[in-house]
C-alpha cells in the first residue's frame, strides 16, 4: 500500500497507465465495429486503487476500461485491507446485475469473477463492514414469506470464511415487501439503507436500525432534513455516525439526482444538507457515494442519460397516486472518483 504524497510513485503509475493505454490501443486496433470492445485486463494492474492516476484537480473516471458496449459498472467497494475490489456489473437496460471481485495477489490484481454469493438472480450494492468480516448486499432472489414468494430487492449479508463468503442470510427485521437498497453500516452496527416501503414520503426514504442483542431493531426513518417529500436514497454513514452522504432529487440541485452531505450538531441532530456542488453533480444522475477506507477519496456513480445511453423507466409517484415519476434505473453507469480534500468537510 503506497503513500499518496509520493511524486515518484505517481510518475511510475502514469508510465504504467500510458503503457497500458498503448497496449489497449494496439489490441483494439484490429477489431471491427461489429466486435464488442473487450474489458480492460486488470491482471496488468498493480498497487492500491489498481494503479489509477490520482484525480488531483477534478472528478475523473475510475477504470473506464471496465465499461463496454454491453455493460456498465457501478456501486464499488474495497475490502478494509484494500486487497479486494468489488463492483456491480449491469446491462444497459438494468435487467441483469452481478457483483464481481478482483483480488490483489503477488502485487497484481486478478481477473474479475462473480463473488461466491452470486445466483441467477440480481445482486448489487456491496458493503464491507469495518471489521472486514461481513459483506452486506442487495438481491432480488426469492424469499418465502407467508407461503408466498416475493421477488423485490432485499438486503442480505454473508460472513467471511477464509478466502470466500458463507451462505447469505436474509435480514427479516429490516426488509419489507417493497424494495430495499444501499446498506451502509456504522462501526457500532447501526444499518442505514433506502427503501420505497409504504410509509416513505417521497417514493424513496432513508431508514436506520440499531443492532441490539444480536439483531436489528425495527427500522425507523432518518429525521428531517435527511428525508423530505422528494426522493432521498443511497446513504453512506460515517464510522461514528456523525456524517452522512446521500442522494436526493430535492429542489435546488443540478440534475435528476445530486449527492449531498449532512453533519450532526452537538445535540445529535442532522444539519441542513449541503449539495456537493458542480464539482460532483451534473444534469445527469449522480448516486451511490462512497468514501474510501483511508478517507482520501470520494467514489460515486454517474448515470449517463443522453439519448444514446438512456433507457427510461417509471413508477407511481407516492406523492400523487395518479402521477408517474421517472426513475434513474437504466443507462450507461460510470464510476468517478475525486480527492476528498477538494470538497468541504466530506472526509470521514
Amino acid at each position: 500500500m503506497g503513500k499518496h504524497g509520493s511524486n515518484s510513485k505517481i510518475k511510475m503509475r502514469n508510465v504504467k497507465f500510458t503503457l497500458l493505454i498503448l497496449l489497449t490501443v494496439l489490441i483494439f486496433h484490429g477489431c471491427s465495429k461489429e466486435e464488442e470492445k473487450p474489458a480492460i485486463d486488470l491482471t496488468l494492474l498493480t498497487d492500491e486503487y489498481l494503479g489509477e492516476p490520482f484525480p488531483f484537480e477534478s472528478a475523473e473516471v475510475f477504470l473506464d476500461g471496465l465499461v463496454t458496449e454491453k455493460y456498465s459498472i457501478q456501486n464499488i467497494a474495497f475490502s478494509r485491507d484494500g486487497n479486494e475490489f468489488y463492483f456491480t456489473r449491469t446491462t444497459l437496460d438494468n435487467d441483469s446485475s452481478t457483483i464481481f471481485v478482483s483480488l490483489l495477489k503477488d502485487e497484481y490484481w486478478t481477473s474479475p469473477k462473480p463473488v461466491s454469493i452470486s445466483t441467477q438472480y440480481n445482486e448489487t450494492d456491496p458493503f464491507i463492514t469495518y471489521d472486514n468480516q461481513k459483506m452486506f448486499f442487495v438481491s432480488d432472489r426469492p424469499i418465502r414469506s407467508s407461503e408466498e414468494f416475493y421477488f423485490d430487492y432485499n438486503i442480505w449479508y454473508a460472513e467471511r470464511i477464509g478466502d470466500t463468503w458463507g451462505e447469505p442470510v436474509y435480514i427479516s427485521e429490516i426488509n419489507s415487501e417493497e424494495d430495499e437498497y444501499s446498506p451502509t453500516i456504522s462501526e457500532n452496527g447501526t444499518i442505514y439503507f433506502s427503501s420505497a416501503r409504504n410509509d416513505s414520503e417521497g417514493y424513496w426514504d432513508i431508514y436506520q436500525a440499531e443492532f441490539i442483542d444480536g439483531k436489528f431493531v425495527t427500522p425507523r426513518k432518518s429525521l428531517y432534513p435527511i428525508n423530505t417529500h422528494y426522493r432521498d436514497w443511497d446513504p453512506q454513514i460515517s464510522q461514528d455516525e456523525m456524517k452522512m452522504l446521500f442522494v436526493s432529487d430535492r429542489p435546488g440541485g443540478f440534475g435528476g439526482g445530486d449527492i449531498y452531505l449532512s453533519t450532526k450538531d452537538d445535540d445529535g441532530l442532522w444539519g441542513e444538507p449541503i449539495n456537493l456542488s458542480n464539482k460532483i453533480n451534473t444534469n445527469d444522475y449522480e448516486y451511490f457515494p462512497r468514501i474510501s477506507n483511508d478517507s482520501n477519496f470520494l467514489f460515486f456513480t454517474r448515470l449517463l442519460t443522453n439519448e444514446e445511453n438512456y433507457y427510461q423507466d417509471k413508477a407511481l409517484d407516492t406523492r400523487d397516486p395518479f402521477e408517474y415519476i421517472y426513475l434513474p434505473e437504466a443507462g450507461r453507469a460510470v464510476v468517478y472518483w475525486v480527492i476528498a480534500d477538494s470538497l468541504i468537510n466530506v472526509k470521514f
